[in-house]
């Protein structure tokens, strides 16, 4: 996911707004730091950069209130060998682009209007994009997705490139979701 955003913020056409590329330390133990993303250091950073533009504290807000995030971290693809554990109207399969990661208790930011932000760049940039939905009675992890929108208030999507076996020593990914999910945070910092 690293690559994918360093590749869209590297090659995006925008001329207008102030685009930014974020990667938190210490999320595999809870972003608990100084540095992690359930801290201050964004808020910080963001009102120092606003303020350093001439901006007002109620500009502050109001960016903000304008803004939006893509929280993109890797995503299951349905395991061949484990089919059950994935849900049965939403199996994430390769080669079928990036994931937008859903759940209904917000372990994920997506929710009805960020799901629409995204599927609709991926659909007006003819990129194919899949559902990740969590099977109802497993429950799964987490992304720093809701840790950042909750400091800030700004809109959020969780999305993913999809993987099999993450975190094994063998993870496993399509080369052409690889490429969608880096068109389309290209095509996002494109807008």
């Amino acid at each position: 996911m690293t690559y994918s955003g360093l590749y869209g913020i590297l090659n995006n056409t925008s001329t207008k707004g102030v685009s930014m590329f974020i990667c938190f330390d210490n999320e595999e133990i809870g972003s608990h730091t100084k540095q992690g993303a359930d801290s201050p250091i964004l808020s910080n950073i963001l009102e120092r950069i606003l303020l350093a533009l001439g901006k007002t504290r109620e500009d502050i807000f109001t960016t903000y209130a304008n803004s939006f995030i893509v929280s993109a971290d890797v995503a299951h693809l349905a395991h061949p060998n484990y089919m059950e554990k994935s849900d049965p109207t939403n199996k994430v399969l390769p080669g079928k682009g990036p994931a937008i990661k859903v759940n209904a208790n917000f372990s994920y930011t997506t929710d009805s209007d960020s799901y629409g932000v995204f599927a609709g760049l991926c659909k007006a940039n003819n990129i194919p994009f899949q559902v990740f939905v969590n099977r109802s009675d497993e429950r799964g992890g987490s992304t720093i997705g809701p840790v950042t929108a909750s400091h800030l208030g700004i809109r959020s999507v969780d999305i993913g490139t999809p993987m099999l076996a993450m975190h094994s020593a063998r993870e496993l990914m399509a080369t052409a979701d690889f490429i969608h999910t880096s068109e389309a945070i290209k095509a996002f910092f494109s807008l």
